[in-house]
């Protein structure tokens, strides 16, 4: 197949995604919008609603990485980027789209498998564009490594969210102290992931959520240590992000 052509097909395949997307959130998949069904499913690490605000510039940077990698087609970096990511982007979009699916009819065990597996598929892309790394070719690998960054915590707190659908008891162990073990963990593992991929665009959208789950906590008048360790890893997840651009010589990836 032509490498323009597989351009052509990543942007169809994206635009599939969004408008499943925005079936979700609108609640046009089994009448019920992805909002309402995380709503039933509450736990201590579940950000305020602001933070999913982030799916704008993620899906805002995708659009645009598309559209140049079908006008920039013949550049040797993008045909490069096209033949080596596109199908793992089809794969990555199949498993967004069925997640968004499987968490609407509340099958939120199914939907954790599908989401994980969005998360390695991105994660492989961005080890992919780490090792086609050029000087000022910033778009894809901030694009996509926004893009794992904020499917490794949404992982994590869709984890969260189907233990509480299964009632299960934490060992007898308080949830407050399972909530601030899975924060400390993630810190933990972003770090690890950070290590291998290199990109210090990868924390932020983690940060981010972290810094949503202290408002949450916040706003329900709950200002308790799992808000307090929430703002503590944010602060954390900033400094590896620091750290890392400077490691890179003072860039992103």
């Amino acid at each position: 197949m032509q490498t323009k052509k597989k351009a052509w097909i990543n942007l169809i395949v994206l635009i599939a995604t969004l408008v499943v997307n925005g079936l979700g959130g609108t609640g046009l998949i089994n009448d019920s919008s992805q909002s309402e069904v995380s709503g039933e499913f509450q736990t201590l690490i579940t950000p305020a609603g602001f933070a999913f605000s982030i799916w704008s510039l993620i899906y805002g940077l995708l659009v645009i990485s598309m559209i140049v990698m079908i006008v920039k087609s013949e550049d040797g970096y993008y045909r490069k980027a096209i033949e080596k990511i596109t199908p793992l982007f089809w794969l990555s979009s199949v498993l967004n789209m069925a997640w968004i699916v499987a968490f609407s009819y509340y099958q939120i065990g199914l939907s954790t498998i599908f989401i994980f597996g969005y998360l390695l598929s991105l994660t492989r892309i961005v080890q992919i564009l780490l090792a086609m790394h050029e000087p000022k070719r910033w778009l894809l690998p901030v694009t996509f490594g926004l893009n794992a960054g904020w499917l490794f915590i949404a992982t994590v707190v869709n984890i969260s969210a189907f233990l509480v659908q299964i009632e299960w008891n934490g060992f007898g162990i308080a949830d407050t102290t399972w909530a601030i073990l899975m924060l400390v963990i993630s810190v933990a593992l972003c770090a690890f992931v950070l290590w291998r991929l290199k990109n210090a665009a990868f924390p932020l959208p983690i940060a981010w959520a972290y810094f949503a789950i202290f408002s949450e906590r916040m706003n329900a008048g709950n200002a308790d240590i799992v808000g307090y360790v929430s703002i503590g890893g944010m602060i954390v997840l900033l400094l590896l992000g620091g750290f890392t651009y400077k490691k890179n010589n003072y860039s992103l990836f």
